[in-house]
């Protein structure tokens, strides 16, 4: 991955921190970048903490992307050994409390709004009608597996070593074979703690389309630009939400289930859904539990 030039305050972090993958790189990279845009460019060591705070306090920059933003400056100020403790505690407390009730407030208009899961299953079969394969297998692993958007971001391959040499390298794949789909993911959000994922997937609708993106090919990307140039991690979750019902995107596809899944007191479901997507169940209760009230 082809990293772009980054200040001193910043890579000072990187180096710091060596146990970071390139895909938290690129989100600290791109949160750093909105904090200079906000700061008219002036860095995070050339502050104080009241004026950083006062700066990310804004009622225009939804609490999360607060919280992101104030990561980044204790993540940078810690590295460089500037002062970063009155930061960490707005963000433990007063802004924690105003992301919970966002949070509330959008779980309650949810209610409303979050469309049924046979919608979505719907819309999955028409992509199939249409052949838009693309779209198919994004949305079809999204449903029925819970993945998040960088699981997507992967190579499809006849190439039978990646099911026993792929864990020694960063890339997710579908190896596919004549009678089902191997779905690999050595890049993800927490390979870290739960290591290599892989499911055979066995469907016919699903396994006719990997082959039609493959074709005579070796292996192919499945997500890409125009150009057939793979695309970048930093993209990658615009382009996934336009290809969703209703450009609802990943995270909302994940609350239709778990929403679904309590519909129907299906437990096993939901701690399948949080072993596929690699989090704890204490965690997709609190996020993605329209009905949680904590």
């Amino acid at each position: 991955m082809v990293l772009k030039p980054i200040t001193k305050e910043l890579e000072q972090a990187f180096n710091i921190n060596e146990k970071l993958g390139d895909s938290s790189k690129v989100i600290y990279r791109s949160v750093y970048r909105r904090f200079l845009n906000l700061s008219d460019h002036t860095k995070l060591l050339d502050m104080s903490e009241a004026n950083i705070i006062k700066l990310v306090n804004d009622d225009s920059i939804p609490p999360k992307s607060q919280e992101s933003l104030l990561d980044v400056a204790v993540l940078v100020r810690k590295a460089n050994n500037a002062s970063y403790e009155k930061i960490l505690k707005y963000k433990t407390i007063q802004l924690k409390k105003s992301i919970e009730k966002r949070k509330f407030e959008k779980n309650e208009k949810l209610k409303d709004e979050l469309p049924e899961k046979k919608q979505i299953e719907r819309y999955i079969k028409t992509l199939e009608n249409n052949k838009d394969y693309v779209s198919y297998i994004v949305n079809y692993l999204l449903l029925n597996y819970g993945v998040r958007n960088l699981d997507l971001n992967l190579i499809i391959t006849s190439d039978r070593d990646v099911t026993t040499k792929g864990h020694k390298s960063e890339i997710n794949y579908l190896y596919v074979t004549s009678t089902y789909v191997i779905y690999i993911r050595n890049n993800y959000k927490t390979y870290k703690t739960y290591g290599q994922k892989k499911l055979k997937i066995i469907k016919k609708s699903f396994l006719n389309a990997c082959k039609q993106l493959l074709g005579d090919n070796y292996d192919t990307p499945l997500l890409k630009l125009k150009n057939g140039d793979p695309i970048s991690e930093e993209s990658i979750g615009r382009v996934i939400q336009e290809m969703t019902y209703n450009n609802i995107g990943e995270s909302m596809y994940f609350k239709i289930n778990i929403a679904d899944s309590k519909k129907a007191n299906n437990i096993k479901r939901i701690r399948d859904l949080s072993n596929h997507r690699g989090s704890a169940l204490e965690t997709v209760f609190a996020e993605y539990d329209i009905d949680n009230k904590n």
